[in-house]
């Protein structure tokens, strides 16, 4: 079964009390008409309109098909829960364009607010050297979230938050609203996916939620009505690449959560052509920050993105040859309690053989000299896409291996194509894997 709810009601990402740690932009962005640099005393010039080369980033913002005037634009991390601070504005000029040069290596979130009206839009930008058009995006009737904390969070929960005091964030956007008595309220907001932080100013843990929004929506709960079934089960998206990073949803200041994409040839750039695994697509070291990940997400048939990547292993093959994909559940060497897991899924499809393997990093296999494989599982990829799930029994069948989890892997030896899509975590009390964290 394919789940494709945008909203884990149960399994929510409660965070501990820190702000997550943020990818910070790496070089000056200069934009054009009204440029405020904020946080940041450097303007480049770049791009055609300055002397230096770079990339140039332009949009035009409309509404009612006519262009929008002053509205106010701005780019912003796409994790980032700092909101314009360290991030970039711009006000569109009198055709409703607005123009960004020398733009770092990244993702990130463009807003463009008018009045009552609101837009907002992914951009990836893959390299400092092409412009890229971002084509016309028009302002929508705005989004307005606000009430009570206890009615956006899980039963089991929300007592805990009625009284909150603290403040609200959103992710990749410059929106943020003081939270007194458990209320809170947010104007203004553009509609899509809004991922809400409530960060507490006790030590109680940070609550995540994730809220897919339509032009004009006035939401003031999330709570399911009392005719929705409860499943039995809580189901935790661990991800489902929407974001484009390497760093999985729950990820935060307390650990890292990466992606990685790896295989033997990677590891050692010497090895032979004749005896190189090739990866499709090919990984340029010199782009996407050092991360191979990051070049096989593409995008899905249903617009949005997952991971997608060939191996093709030499004729020469043999088992000592490996590639894989992993993720960290959080810091690379820490180890998690998967007691409260009953079983993962994820959806996944392509050709050829692989192997899950679930592996502690803070125990070393004496025989390869990485971290001990505590599981494995084989599986051979399904043509069409399929949601696959496994008993995390059946993967780890030592009852003590099974509070040692530090990553899970996709492993292969031989040539394969695989897509891969929404990892989720399926049990009880499922966030108790990360109040564990050695």
């Amino acid at each position: 079964m394919i789940f494709k709810k945008k909203l884990y009601i149960k399994g929510m990402d409660l965070r501990q009390n820190k702000t997550r740690r943020m990818i910070s932009l790496i070089a000056p962005i200069a934009i054009g008409f009204s440029l405020c640099a904020c946080g940041s005393e450097n303007v480049a010039g770049g791009g055609p309109s300055g002397t230096e080369a770079g990339n140039a980033i332009t949009a035009q913002i409309l509404i009612a098909n006519a262009p929008a005037a002053n509205a106010r634009v701005k780019l912003v991390e796409h994790n980032s829960l700092n909101g314009i601070e360290g991030g970039y504005t711009a006000t569109a000029n009198d055709s409703g364009f607005v123009t960004i040069e020398k733009v770092p290596v990244g993702n990130y979130t463009m807003e463009a607010t008018l009045n009552e009206s609101a837009v907002q839009w992914p951009v990836d930008i893959k390299d400092t050297i092409n412009d890229v058009n971002l084509g016309a995006h028009s302002l929508q009737k705005s989004v307005y979230i606000g009430g009570s904390i206890a009615n956006f969070v899980a039963d089991s929960i929300s007592e805990s938050y009625k009284n909150m005091t603290g403040v609200l964030k959103f992710r990749g956007l410059d929106h943020s609203a003081t939270i007194k008595d458990g209320k809170f309220e947010v104007k203004g907001l553009p509609a899509g996916k809004l991922n809400l932080v409530f960060i507490p100013e006790s030590a109680a843990d940070t609550v995540y939620v994730p809220v897919a929004t339509n032009a004009g929506d006035s939401i003031t709960t999330l709570k399911p009505t009392p005719q929705d079934s409860t499943p039995k089960n809580e189901r935790l998206l661990i991800d489902d690449f929407e974001d484009g990073d390497n760093l999985h949803l729950l990820s935060n200041s307390l650990f890292i959560g990466n992606w990685a994409l790896h295989s033997a040839t990677l590891l050692n750039p010497t090895i032979p052509d004749p005896d190189k695994i090739l990866i499709d697509p090919e990984y340029d070291p010199t782009t996407f920050n050092g991360h191979p990940f990051l070049l096989i997400l593409q995008k899905s048939e249903d617009g949005g993105k997952e991971v997608h990547v060939s191996f093709d292993f030499p004729d020469s093959s043999n088992s000592q040859l490996w590639a894989f994909i992993r993720v960290d559940i959080g810091t690379s060497k820490g180890t998690y309690d998967f007691s409260s897991v009953d079983s993962i899924a994820f959806d996944a499809w392509g050709s050829g053989n692989a192997e899950i393997q679930i592996v502690d990093e803070s125990r070393i296999d004496i025989t390869t000299g990485y971290g001990l494989t505590i599981g494995k599982y084989p599986i051979t990829l399904p043509e069409k896409k399929t949601k696959l799930q496994f008993a995390f029994a059946d993967l780890v069948p030592k009852e003590e291996d099974r509070k040692r989890v530090s990553s899970i892997n996709i492993v292969f030896h031989d040539d394969a194509e695989l897509h891969f899509d929404n990892l989720e975590f399926i049990g009880k009390d499922l966030l108790n894997i990360w109040k564990t964290k050695e």
